[in-house]
């Protein structure tokens, strides 16, 4: 910068000091000519890191906080304390930045490094926190900033400004408990805790997870998946009550399921049992989205259980043959714990998919590739791995494009002309990872089972655990369902043995249908697989 132009917007005040000492008063600031301004030769901050939200705060509303400089030799003025603010407003064309002059200064050098100490250490100067920030832009907009303003002040995207505001919105209560932890949180983190504020088990959960390191996205997820599963639980109960059914909580003593009954040689069905006193229905406690109808007193409603499920007559010593009693209705069983397995890891699969994406979409929409991609991309398009066979052609063409890179393929299509060079490895990237997130979470069963080891995908586990450590090398966190694909090694449930247990025991229903997200196939997973293995702002 030139410095040369010893110009300011005011005169320079009349500033008289006794040798050694400090003028009385705080210094005045004033307007001065960022061409008559030089950055100092001893600045100890090689990288200035402008920001982007720093230079779009600064060309929204300027340099706020006032430069520290001094009289340079030669004429002009040196930049003690300021350079990254001084720099943005050059990159905004700022013709003017308000300073501070310390006349003193200018034959003082250690006295400018110490002053530089003294703006810049974080021994000197507390930053806000992530929560004090997001409370404060919360203030704000209470106060009657909108969003737009906030955003053009600070800086930030519309999307960070939406983060902050939940996350300036959390209760007292849960302020308190995060401030607990060990480590400050992040404002995503704070916006996830501030989803489940109503939720004391919810917030419990999650916080648990941030102690833990747990993977806290997917621990959210899994909550919304059950409070999902509530909702629509409540509703079937609801519906079959107004029906006039009389919903249980569990199969009442003395009764039977209609799938054992039969009337007047007719097998009882729904339909055929709705005018019966004694229907009733009920949801097992490992599938609250199926319920299942019974009828509570079989004998006085002239039921009888069907003949192939009755015992043989007994024959007595004396030759005469005795009819057997109607068994007694049989208990309801206990899940299989191997069926409970695949549930839950068919809704553990799906939750992680739901995570991924979201991550997917602020990683293509990075300005540049990290330099992991550039060679997976390579290595993906050379071998063309059987989920690229299966699913590149026409990962632009579907829906699953946009949920993934957050555009459609024609967006994509023209920014690439115009985009960095180097975010063009991300553009290849966006229809690989849709090919892969297709093959392995699409909506048939098969998709939904590439973390299973005993049964086919169109996405083998093999080539979902290479693509699951390339996103964990860009800083993707893996769930424990996704770490075990990633792995080579079986699913054997969440890593949760600190936490609290899910508040459902989620398994089949007498078909094998899973509730939810379920494999429509549950058999029995096999014991052994044997699968393959700062500055201020402005």
């Amino acid at each position: 910068m030139p410095s040369n132009a010893p110009a300011t917007s005011q005169t320079t005040p009349d500033v008289t000091t006794e040798p050694g000492r400090e003028p009385a008063g705080p210094p005045v600031p004033r307007m001065v000519s960022v061409d008559a301004l030089s950055a100092h030769p001893g600045n100890v901050r090689e990288d200035l890191d402008l920001t982007h939200e720093l230079c779009a705060s600064v060309a929204e509303i300027g340099v706020r906080i006032p430069l520290l400089i001094t009289a340079a030799d030669g004429g002009g003025y040196r930049v003690i304390e300021g350079h990254r603010r001084l720099a943005a407003a050059v990159k905004a064309g700022l013709a003017e930045v308000p300073c501070v002059l310390v006349p003193e200064r200018a034959g003082d050098q250690a006295g400018q490094f110490l002053d530089m100490v003294i703006a810049n250490s974080a021994a000197q100067r507390k930053n806000f926190t992530p929560v004090q920030e997001a409370i404060a832009l919360f203030a704000a907009h209470e106060a009657g900033a909108t969003r737009t303003r906030i955003r053009r002040a600070t800086g930030r995207r519309a999307d960070d400004i939406k983060t902050a505001l939940q996350a300036g919105g959390l209760s007292d209560e849960t302020r308190a408990k995060s401030g607990e932890l060990t480590r400050q949180l992040t404002l995503d983190e704070l916006a996830l805790l501030a989803e489940f504020d109503d939720d004391k088990a919810g917030i419990d959960r999650i916080m648990e997870a941030l102690r833990h390191g747990y993977t806290v996205a997917y621990v959210a997820e899994r909550i919304r998946q059950d409070r999902a599963e509530e909702a629509e639980h409540q509703r079937l109960r609801a519906e079959l009550e107004a029906a006039g059914i009389h919903v249980t909580d569990e199969l009442p003593d003395g009764a039977a399921r209609l799938v054992l009954l039969t009337h007047d040689g007719e097998d009882l069905t729904e339909d055929t049992h709705a005018a019966c006193p004694g229907r009733g229905a009920f949801f097992p406690a490992w599938n609250r989205l199926h319920s299942i109808h019974y009828c509570a007193n079989p004998a006085e409603h002239g039921h009888t259980f069907r003949t192939l499920l009755l015992p043989r007559p007994s024959q007595g010593s004396d030759g005469e043959i005795t009819p057997s009693p109607i068994p007694d209705p049989p208990n309801d069983p206990a899940p299989d714990p191997d069926r409970k397995l695949v549930i839950e890891g068919n809704k553990a699969w799906a939750a992680a998919g739901e995570v991924r994406k979201r991550w997917l979409q602020q990683l293509l929409a990075r300005r540049a590739e990290p330099r992991e991609v550039s060679r997976f991309v390579a290595e993906q398009l050379l071998t063309m791995p059987e989920p690229l066979r299966m699913g590149l052609s026409t990962a632009h063409s579907k829906p699953l494009f946009t949920d993934v890179t957050g555009q459609d393929a024609d967006q994509l299509m023209e920014a690439c002309g115009t985009c960095p060079t180097a975010r063009l490895p991300l553009l290849m990237l966006a229809p690989i990872a849709v090919a892969y997130e297709g093959e392995m979470t699409g909506p048939d069963a098969s998709r939904r089972g590439t973390w299973r080891t005993d049964r086919y995908s169109p996405c083998p586990r093999k080539d979902a655990g290479r693509y699951l450590t390339f996103l964990a090398s860009l800083g993707y966190q893996l769930s424990a369902i996704e770490q075990a694909v990633a792995d080579g090694v079986p699913y054997t449930g969440d890593a949760l043995d600190d936490l609290p247990p899910w508040d459902t025991d989620t398994d089949t229903d007498d078909s094998g249908t899973s509730s939810g997200n379920g494999d429509e196939d549950t058999d029995a997973l096999p014991s052994d697989p044997g699968a393959p293995s700062g500055e201020s702002a402005a």
